[in-house]
């Protein structure tokens, strides 16, 4: 994990053949390690964030991104260390973010890049709890969902980046937080360490039952949308009035090309939507990026970390090679916390 003469590179080899993006998909090679010019810097890169949105990047098309050319190095969330400076406003030193390619190298003229504060405890946590994830969360529970004292919210993949954090968020509103798990492990962290109301898990034989039984409870107030609709139509005939709905992806549905099959659930939907009054927000969180609510988010963020009031889960994989494993893991529901593969010290 030290420094290299040569560059290490995760190309994309083929694309997807099944649901989850598996190691096949990619593969390792070897470049010469770049060099920077007049104007430009070298950066080692330390860290990637592995987000479930790079499966858009891997198909042959999609509609939100530009997807990565065959034989081009796959792209993600980064975090590096300046190595060589040929600008006045970086030094060697310095961390850095961006979103470059999985590889150990990168050189940049500096304008897709920014410094990372150095009072953060660790820099990775740009790429979760300080980054898009912890942002997305932020944006949520605040402006979407409008969390409010006494109301029941409800999360899935609550030890996942998003996840992690709109729990905690929701506990300092003074909610009732239900998260959905995976494993007893993460049903015993997610309750005794984040402090969660309720971690249900998915994969134990009366998870429906389960749901049933808290959903019923106090009814629904807030529901975050980002994984699967199944546990959508367990809560929705448990929905109070004026519920709300923060939509931040649907992660099963990532590689489909085509509705799934079975009845058409549509109007089912949208006639609770109506009878209950509820409020569907679809949530793009780079749509906030640079705006006044996020350097807000920066600030408070980091008084809440250093603080205590929020516990940061990762997920740390050591070595660029593991990197396609990491996110087919990611799928998997292997991760406990933000998933982020570690490079270099």
């Amino acid at each position: 994990m030290g420094e290299s003469s040569a560059n290490r590179r995760i190309i994309v080899s083929e694309r997807p053949r099944f649901s989850v993006p598996n190691t096949k998909v990619f593969g390792l090679d070897t470049a010469p390690k770049p060099k920077p010019g007049d104007g430009e810097i070298l950066i080692r890169t330390t860290w990637l964030g592995i987000e479930p949105y790079l499966y858009g990047r891997l198909k042959a098309t999609s509609s939100q991104t530009t997807p990565v050319s065959l034989g081009d190095v796959m792209v993600g969330p980064t975090v590096g260390r300046v190595e060589i400076s040929n600008r006045p406003d970086y030094a060697k030193g310095d961390m850095v973010q961006g979103f470059w390619g999985w590889q150990d190298y990168h050189v940049s003229d500096g304008s897709q890049v920014s410094k990372i504060d150095p009072d953060i405890p660790r820099p990775s946590y740009v790429l979760g709890a300080l980054g898009m994830s912890g942002f997305g969360a932020y944006v949520a529970v605040n402006e979407y969902l409008k969390v409010k004292r006494g109301e029941t919210l409800i999360f899935g993949a609550a030890l996942g980046g998003l996840g992690q954090i709109v729990g905690q968020l929701g506990k300092m509103r003074g909610a009732r937080t239900i998260g959905g798990v995976s494993g007893p492990q993460k049903v015993r962290y997610g309750e005794d360490v984040l402090g969660f109301d309720v971690c249900l898990d998915r994969k134990t034989k009366d998870f429906k039952a389960r749901c049933e039984q808290e959903f019923s409870r106090n009814g629904v107030d807030c529901y975050l949308m980002s994984a699967t609709g199944g546990v959508l139509q367990l809560a929705m005939p448990h929905f109070n009035l004026h519920a709300r709905i923060a939509a931040c992806g649907v992660m099963s549905f990532y590689s489909g090309v085509e509705l799934p099959p079975g009845p058409d659930q549509t109007m089912v939907v949208f006639n609770e939507i109506n009878l209950k009054r509820i409020s569907v927000h679809g949530l793009v969180t780079l749509d906030w990026a640079g705006t006044p609510l996020h350097s807000q988010f920066k600030k408070e963020m980091k008084g809440w970390i250093q603080g205590g009031q929020i516990k940061v889960v990762e997920h740390i994989v050591d070595g660029l090679e593991n990197a396609p494993d990491t996110l087919q893991g990611v799928f998997e529901g292997r991760n406990f916390g933000k998933a982020v593969v570690r490079l270099a010290d």
